[in-house]
């Protein structure tokens, strides 16, 4: 409802005797009160993260001046250590819901430091961590890692990262399965797979939608739809090495987002399906009507395609997303 029809139910509620002054106070000073809670929550949450990326840097610059003096086993302390007491502090303090979002932070310079302190203690102990079979099982232990530690802290960043370290687990063991000359060409094997990538993020967020994960919804509707119809993009290539399957079918991948937009209420999808439908069309127009159309004119069916996806964009997030 818009603010005059607001008003016009206050006060035909208050002419009732329905409503008191009261009453309408109180409601004003619980909303009043309750944003400036959330404003609060959400600047401390932003000064957790902020701090704890400034401490990884500080954990990295003291291990940087006196790495050459360090033997092996000190090697393997000094990085594996910080991300183990982190990870323990981020679980101690994630089950105390009163400190807000202190454990999430301990959280993430777990998974910053973890990776690295894994990878040293591989190469220390005589195994290359750059190869992709030690890649995979250093992905799937932090997987494993804080997929775990999400079932007793129930902390969403935990959830994010056991993604990103599973979407980094998926590529290496892929990567390592196929061997140096997959059936595709290497850009080409890497697109495919990005692809499947965004697929399994697009499956997650509608998963997600009707749970406690919902927040992170959003979050992977985004990265799953631009990274399926980025590669999908990408995949069509272009003139004359174009692929005409991928160029063809394109189109439809996009419609089919855009109407998921709006069967879903994502904004998210709406907004990275119009960005690549504009893509569409600059790419198209410009592979194939420069040449014939000359470059102005290819410009300007340009512009005014993109006019046409702002203006489709703009009709579907007033009708079905405004709600």
């Amino acid at each position: 409802m818009d603010k005059q029809t607001v008003l016009e139910s206050v006060s035909i509620l208050a002419a009732a005797g329905e409503l008191s002054e009261a009453e309408l106070s109180a409601t004003y000073r619980e909303a009043v009160d309750g944003d400036v809670a959330e404003r609060h929550t959400n600047y401390s949450k932003v000064l957790y993260f902020i701090g704890g990326g400034v401490v990884v840097m500080g954990i990295a610059a003291l291990i940087a001046q006196i790495w050459d003096d360090l033997g092996s086993v000190m090697h393997v302390v000094v990085t594996l250590g910080p991300g183990l007491a982190a990870f323990i502090v981020g679980v101690i303090l994630g089950r105390r819901r009163w400190l807000g979002a202190a454990g999430a932070a301990f959280f993430l310079i777990a998974a910053l430091v973890l990776p690295v302190g894994l990878a040293v203690t591989l190469d220390e102990a005589g195994f290359h961590p750059d190869h992709l079979e030690w890649q995979s099982l250093i992905s799937l232990v932090l997987v494993g890692t804080f997929a775990a530690a999400y079932l007793l802290v129930r902390s969403k960043s935990l959830l994010v990262y056991a993604i990103g370290f599973a979407t980094w687990a998926f590529f290496a063991i892929t990567g390592w399965i196929a061997g140096p000359n997959p059936r595709f060409g290497e850009l080409e094997f890497f697109e495919y797979r990005t692809l499947a990538v965004g697929l399994a993020y697009l499956a997650l967020a509608f998963a997600f939608a009707d749970t406690p994960r919902r927040a992170l919804s959003d979050l992977l509707y985004s990265f799953g739809s631009l990274a399926f119809l980025g590669a999908a993009l990408s995949l069509g290539g272009w003139k004359p090495s174009q692929n005409v399957f991928w160029e063809l079918v394109f189109p439809g991948l996009v419609f089919v987002v855009l109407y998921a937009s709006v069967h879903l209420k994502s904004r998210a999808l709406l907004a990275v399906g119009s960005l690549f439908l504009a893509s569409y069309l600059v790419k198209i127009t410009n592979e194939y009507f420069k040449d014939s159309l000359g470059w102005g004119l290819a410009l300007v069916i340009s512009g005014l395609a993109l006019m046409g996806v702002g203006y489709l964009t703009l009709r579907l997030k007033r009708r079905y997303l405004n709600e």
